[in-house]
C-alpha cells in the first residue's frame, strides 16, 4: 500500500514537472514575438519627422487634373532640405502654388496640383455640350475644366437623338456604368486635335436628318 502511494506521488511530481516545463517553454517563445511588434508600433507613429534629418525620404508627386499622379522624385532628403521645420518647408513647397504636405511612415510627401492634363492626357479631346451647342473639351471624358471651342453652327437639338442621347450623359460620364462609360469614350473621345476634327467634318452623318453609322 505505501508504496502505491509513493508510486501516485512520484507520478504526480513528474507530472507537475512536465507541466511547468511547457509553460515556461511557451512564455519564452511568446515573449520575442511580442516585443518587437511594440517596438514597432511605438516607432513608426509618435516619431514626427520634422526637422527634416538625413535618414528622411522626401517625394515629390504632380497631381493633374485627369487625376493621374506623377512622382517626379523619391530618395532621401536633399541637402537643401535638411533642419527645416513646417514652417520653411512651406516657403519652399507654397500652397499657394498648389502644394501640400503630409507623412508617410518615413517619408515626407509634397503633393502639387497642377491644373493641367498630364502628358498622356493633354492631348485628347471629347465632345460634350454647352450652352445648347456641340463643343470640343480637352482631356478625357468626364474632365469638362477646359474648354477648347463651341461649334456655334451646330445646335445641339440639330444632331441625331441617338448622339443627343449620349452628349448628355457625357455631361455626367462619372456616374455611368462602365459598358456605358466604355461606350462613349469609343464614340465621343479622340486621341488628338486632328482626330476630333476628322469626325466633325462627317457630321452630317450624325445630325438627325442624316444616317448614324454608330446608332
Amino acid at each position: 500500500m505505501l508504496k502505491r502511494l509513493l508510486y501516485a506521488f512520484a507520478g504526480l511530481l513528474v507530472m507537475l514537472g512536465v507541466a511547468l516545463g511547457i509553460y515556461a517553454g511557451l512564455n519564452m517563445l511568446g515573449e520575442p514575438s511580442i516585443k518587437p511588434g511594440l517596438a514597432v508600433f511605438g516607432n513608426s507613429g509618435d516619431r514626427s519627422l520634422l526637422p527634416v534629418q538625413r535618414d528622411t525620404f522626401v517625394q515629390e508627386e504632380r497631381e493633374y487634373l485627369c487625376g493621374d499622379t506623377q512622382v517626379v522624385f523619391l530618395g532621401r532628403a536633399p541637402r537643401e532640405l535638411l533642419g527645416l521645420d513646417r514652417e520653411e518647408l512651406a516657403k519652399r513647397y507654397p500652397p499657394a502654388e498648389g502644394w501640400s504636405m503630409e507623412e508617410r511612415g518615413r517619408t515626407l510627401v509634397f503633393k502639387q496640383r497642377v491644373e493641367d492634363f498630364c502628358p498622356e492626357h493633354r492631348n485628347y479631346r471629347h465632345l460634350g455640350i454647352h450652352e445648347g451647342y456641340l463643343a470640343v473639351f480637352q482631356g478625357p471624358l468626364g474632365y469638362d475644366q477646359k474648354l477648347l471651342r463651341v461649334e456655334r453652327n451646330i445646335p445641339v437639338t440639330v444632331l441625331h437623338p441617338d448622339l443627343q442621347l449620349k452628349l448628355h450623359k457625357a455631361g455626367d460620364f462619372k456616374r455611368q456604368d462602365p459598358e456605358t462609360q466604355a461606350i462613349l469614350r469609343s464614340e465621343l473621345e479622340f486621341p488628338s486635335e486632328q482626330a476630333v476634327n476628322a469626325m466633325l467634318e462627317n457630321l452630317d452623318e450624325l445630325t438627325e436628318s442624316g444616317d448614324n453609322p454608330r446608332a
